[in-house]
């Protein structure tokens, strides 16, 4: 029997709203989730994957616009070979799922199954069978993978490899919840080729026989290997899996550090965003600190501008850069009375790391340039 080549992916969470962007990107990185299934099937084919896994939170809520529903439809039937949806807790199987509604069922392509049982399946005329560990609410105390065990599917494909396909944390990640943990050391005792998680979105190998996917798209700035699928081959049955991440993201998140005192050192600012390639598919966590004269402040701005006009999504965060004003420019500002008392007043309060004093301070030395 031929070894079984698939790709496991996991954690799409199509329709995800993006709340915190701004405007029409958010419509931006929607429609990169959606795509991404084009790039899976992609990939399946340059590899010649016979099969695609899902892992669970195909989709980010059972509540997701019938739009999305038609349009995800389509994309997996151009997927042109057969494609297996477990349900996560984004998605879970219970009874309000979008996989039991009409608008759904109605439209699923014939190549799309959706694991909505822990019932062993087998596939691929009896080359391998899964064994599904759906989760049928958000939230399970229970470890669903619990009915795992050597001779679950036998009875369907008795030399066929076995995969278990689950949604959840494993017990070496985290010990503070309790909420849909697998124990991935049932796999050796259940004699499973290959383990196929979902949940955590990095890339990640637990065990020699334990994978998480990932998610194809990022969906943080956390380091952790986002952005690939896993081409999967099991020789046969008790062989070792062979596993190669493939990277199909099409958004970049960046994170980035700047400690500002200087001019130049704005304009080094301003080379790093002039020099990402795809700006339009980056978003960027800058980290911000130091302190700037009131002109090379003005300078940073327009630099934040312009590069917020180039990303996806710009992020500031950190402690920021704080206005410090030369003589000159508190001079300028105003020579003596109230505005002066002000001005003082306002320094006075910066230095206290006032951002609110900063602000006023930035923006009234804008209006008197332009009064100048």
């Amino acid at each position: 029997m031929p070894p079984l080549r698939f790709i496991h992916t996991s954690d799409l969470q199509l329709g995800m709203p993006f709340h915190w962007v701004e405007g029409d990107q958010a419509a931006k990185m929607r429609e990169a989730r959606l795509e991404s299934l084009t790039r899976i099937g992609d990939a399946a084919r340059e590899h010649d994957a016979s099969v695609v896994m899902v892992a669970g939170d195909f989709f980010d809520a059972n509540t997701v616009e019938q739009r999305l529903i038609v349009q995800t439809c389509d994309r997996l039937r151009d997927l042109g070979r057969p494609v297996y949806i477990l349900p996560g807790n984004h998605d879970h199987g219970g009874a309000d799922s979008v996989y039991r509604t009409d608008r759904f069922t109605s439209r699923k392509p014939p190549n799309v199954e959706v694991l909505l049982s822990q019932a062993p399946v087998a596939i691929q005329d009896g080359a391998a069978v899964i064994l599904p560990a759906p989760l049928l609410r958000r939230h399970s105390a229970d470890d669903p993978s619990r009915h795992w065990s050597a001779e679950a599917g036998r009875d369907l494909a008795p030399d066929a490899v076995r995969v278990g396909l689950a949604h959840g944390g494993v017990q070496s990640f985290s010990s503070e919840s309790a909420q849909n943990v697998v124990d991935v050391s049932r796999a050796k005792d259940a004699n499973l080729d290959y383990v196929a998680l979902g949940d955590w979105h990095g890339l990640k190998q637990v065990d020699e026989r334990s994978w998480y996917a990932g998610a194809p798209e990022p969906t943080s700035f956390k380091d952790n290997s986002p952005g690939h699928v896993l081409l999967v081959e099991l020789p046969g049955p008790g062989e070792p899996a062979q596993v190669a991440p493939l990277a199909v993201a099409r958004t970049r998140w960046i994170r980035h550090e700047a400690s500002l005192s200087s001019r130049e050192q704005v304009m080094m600012l301003a080379r790093f965003f002039e020099g990402l390639t795809n700006p339009g598919d980056t978003l960027v966590r800058l980290e911000l600190r130091g302190a700037l004269s009131l002109d090379d402040f003005g300078l940073l701005d327009r630099v934040l501008d312009d590069a917020r006009g180039r990303l996806l999504h710009l992020r500031v965060r950190g402690e920021g850069v704080l206005p410090a004003p030369t003589r000159e420019e508190l001079l300028g500002l105003a020579s003596d009375g109230y505005v002066r008392a002000a001005v003082e007043r306002l320094q006075v309060r910066v230095e206290a790391t006032d951002a609110a004093a900063a602000r006023a301070l930035q923006l009234l030395y804008r209006l008197r340039q332009g009064a100048a």
